[in-house]
């Protein structure tokens, strides 16, 4: 089968190192795989960790051009490739596929909850899909397109419910075998915490754990690893709440330096106001580290609420700072909970499982 894979860009992040996981374990399973990468904006290590028979496409799109010359080239690389399923990873691009044969292979992932505007009805809304993407949002063209597949329960309910568009679910994949396991049955003191995602507080609620730390006052320490707009932010929240001895950020730092270091921590946090699913936390379990989710978002669908993770409000500090002092005096139980979360991770959540279901999927499509 050949499949062509559409990215606008291939930069670091959870998302783009899921989808190369996935481009690698397609091709190993024998499936004859293609990139299109639009934009001249892409990370030499992720491009590097490709497999080789992963053929990559550059369009050199420069970054926020208004051109439309890359429309072109997308369509006749389309065309010389003549793939048996196109398969986007923003459905925008729906829109700049000319034949209607290539429509009718195509499919889509929605990445994240969905929320926006489905198609313009009127040429004003149209207008917005076309130049405007931030406001149109993520679920652009998804009722023309044959097949959507949404990455948890949760966004396959909202996009149900919100915007009548039905979906299957294929859950996002890590490749499990890279992370080292937490053997360390005891905890450190203070208790070591890590949180891996964008700086965005305002989805990822970095803020609401700076604030837990100032109220456990030095009985817990945090390590933020990703970057992102909200950084200045959260450092002044830090220092106006006295807590910069106990919380660190990191950076942005690449998947072999999560994978070798998750272990060294006694708890995950991912404190998200709203997720669609929680990448981060499905390779913290599989590293045997205790997890520690909001309750009701995509992240707590991967520990099956409180089966294999930890979960608190949404939004509430109190809740949090409550959740984390039980797993320290519970922390035996806690490893418990982690070994058995890191097998039902490796069994449910690894990216030849995604793979494969996709694989299986795109044989309906095609047929």
């Amino acid at each position: 089968m050949k499949i062509v894979h559409v990215f606008w860009s291939l930069m670091f992040g959870g998302i783009e190192t899921m989808l190369v996981n996935i481009a690698n374990a397609q091709a190993q399973l024998g499936a004859n795989v293609y990139i299109i990468i639009i934009n001249d904006n892409c990370d030499s290590t992720l491009i590097s960790a490709l497999n080789e028979n992963v053929k990559i496409i550059f369009l050199h799109r420069k970054l926020h051009s208004k051109g439309a010359l890359f429309i072109f080239k997308f369509n006749r690389a389309l065309l010389k490739i003549k793939p048996d399923i196109v398969h986007l990873h923003d459905p925008h691009l729906f829109g700049l596929i000319f034949s209607r044969r290539l429509r009718s292979i195509t499919c889509t992932t929605l990445h994240d909850v969905p929320y926006g505007l489905l198609h313009g009805n009127s040429i004003l809304q149209r207008k917005i899909l076309a130049m405007n993407f931030r406001l149109a949002g993520n679920v652009a063209y998804l009722d023309k397109i044959p097949q959507v597949f949404s990455i948890s329960n949760i966004v396959q309910k909202e996009l149900l419910d919100k915007f009548g568009v039905e979906s299957i679910v294929v859950n996002n994949g890590i490749d499990t075998s890279m992370f080292k396991q937490r053997r360390q049955k005891g905890m450190n003191r203070p208790m070591r915490l890590i949180q891996v995602s964008r700086l965005d507080y305002k989805k990822k609620g970095q803020d609401l754990l700076i604030k837990a730390v100032a109220e456990l006052n030095g009985l817990i320490e945090v390590d933020f690893i990703g970057d992102g707009e909200s950084l200045a932010y959260l450092n002044g929240l830090s220092r106006s709440l006295d807590t910069e001895r106990y919380v660190h950020f990191l950076g942005k730092k690449p998947q072999s330096f999560i994978s070798e270091n998750l272990q060294n921590y006694d708890l995950f946090v991912q404190p998200s106001r709203y997720e669609g699913f929680g990448l981060t936390v499905a390779e913290a379990m599989a590293a045997q580290l205790p997890v520690l989710v909001t309750e009701g978002e995509g992240p707590a669908e991967i520990t099956c609420n409180e089966k294999y993770g930890w979960t608190f409000k949404n939004g509430d500090v109190d809740d949090l700072v409550n959740k984390i002092v039980c797993i320290q005096r519970l922390y035996s139980e806690a490893m418990d909970k982690a070994e058995k979360a890191k097998q039902y991770v490796c069994n449910n959540y690894d990216v030849s499982v995604t793979a494969r279901k996709y694989l299986e999927e795109y044989t309906k499509i095609k047929n």
